[in-house]
């Protein structure tokens, strides 16, 4: 039995490892949510949710760095990961 190669990545740009605290905003209330961006592009960025379990966060978003603000949309999550797209 032979080990084979994985599949090569089909995403356009390396991502970047982080380990950054920010916050999520999102929602018609514009809650606040805690992460911790794993990795992080000019495209955008993988963020773990850390205070909250079982949210679905949906829709337009805001990401809150110590560098700033970056507006973008959801593209995916999955349990406590979210990707973000930024604009």
């Amino acid at each position: 039995m032979t080990a084979e190669a994985p599949p090569p990545d089909p995403r356009r740009r390396p991502r970047p490892r982080v380990a950054m605290s920010g916050q999520l905003v999102h929602g018609l209330h514009r809650e606040v949510i805690d992460v911790v961006v794993r990795n992080l592009t000019d495209g955008g960025a993988k963020v773990r949710l850390t205070s909250t379990v079982g949210l679905v966060v949906q829709g337009r978003v805001v990401l809150r760095l110590a560098t700033g603000e970056r507006s973008g949309a959801v593209a995916w999550q999955s349990g406590n990961e979210v990707g973000v797209k930024f604009d």
